[in-house]
């Protein structure tokens, strides 16, 4: 069993660091793809999420390139497998580079030992194809074992599945410790579309509903402007998911390439990877009772 010290009062980022902003893309292309009621992949679904390797991952390195930022990306295993020269392109970008699963599995509805078994298959081929033994992981659909497995049968430094606060974590058990750096639901998954049950499409075109790019905008420079607020008195950060199948179509990646440019007007915004999230929350950040 692991346990929990939260961060105290007294946690703070790094000097001149107001708010740290950790942009991570989800790489996983069509892994996920919705099922019809036969079992089959939904092609609708399917193509539009092939769409993320095919084109949207690269869209989304060159904007990035474009603002300087460096960010996180979690990779699904078996997208690393498909599409190889995505993730070394990203690797020689210098991004921060986490498991995201092996074929964005959800992890919630599996025994342990078929969790662990997929933890072990996913680091064993970013080690295969990229020569990296990766120390970040992200599920979005975490078990109740999701922490005791990373703990007792890895090294994993940082996990980042969790929703459940603001700011990191000190997660400990079976000799060791990791930290929980959490995610947030103002993700392009939340803003930008509703991915729909197959079986009763929107419309004959496609299975998602989709909302106009200025809505995902507001939400973005909402919740930006709030965390900003609050930073002048207390540590605050802002997790800002991707995914390339979304984000990585023209309209939406438009909104990214605006946010970057509204955000970086900002003192003391530090646009960061996880890594160094958990650099700096191991070297300044205070954890346990006040």
């Amino acid at each position: 069993m692991w346990n929990e010290k939260g961060y105290k009062r007294s946690f703070r980022w790094p000097q001149g660091v107001r708010l740290p902003i950790a942009v991570s893309v989800h790489h996983q292309s069509e892994e996920a793809t919705c099922p019809m009621p036969d079992g089959q992949p939904d092609p609708f679904d399917y193509s539009e999420r092939q769409y993320g390797a095919r084109r949207g991952a690269w869209r989304l390195l060159d904007i990035m390139a474009k603002h300087g930022v460096r960010g996180t990306w979690l990779i699904c295993g078996a997208t690393l497998e498909k599409y190889p020269e995505v993730s070394r392109a990203v690797q020689q970008a210098g991004h921060c580079i986490a498991g995201h699963t092996y074929a964005h599995e959800m992890m919630c509805n599996m025994p342990p030992h078929s969790e662990i078994a997929l933890i072990k298959k996913t680091v064993a081929v970013f080690e295969d194809l990229l020569g990296e033994h990766i120390h970040g992981w992200r599920t979005c659909f975490a078990s109740h074992n999701t922490l005791d497995l990373l703990l007792e049968h890895s090294d994993i430094e940082w996990d980042g599945s969790m929703w459940n606060d603001d700011l990191p974590s000190l997660i400990e058990g079976h000799g060791r410790e990791i930290l929980e750096i959490p995610f947030a639901t103002y993700s392009d998954t939340a803003l930008g579309v509703d991915i729909t049950n197959p079986a009763f499409p929107p419309s004959r075109f496609s299975t998602w509903n989709a909302n106009p790019p200025d809505f995902m905008l507001r939400g973005l420079k909402s919740a930006f402007d709030a965390l900003y607020e609050r930073g002048a008195q207390r540590a605050v950060m802002m997790p800002l998911v991707v995914h390339d199948f979304i984000t990585g179509r023209p309209f939406r990646s438009k909104v990214l390439d605006e946010f970057l440019t509204y955000a970086k007007q900002f003192d003391g915004v530090v646009f960061t990877g996880h890594d160094e999230l958990a650099r700096w929350s191991r070297e300044t950040g205070e954890f346990g009772k006040e």
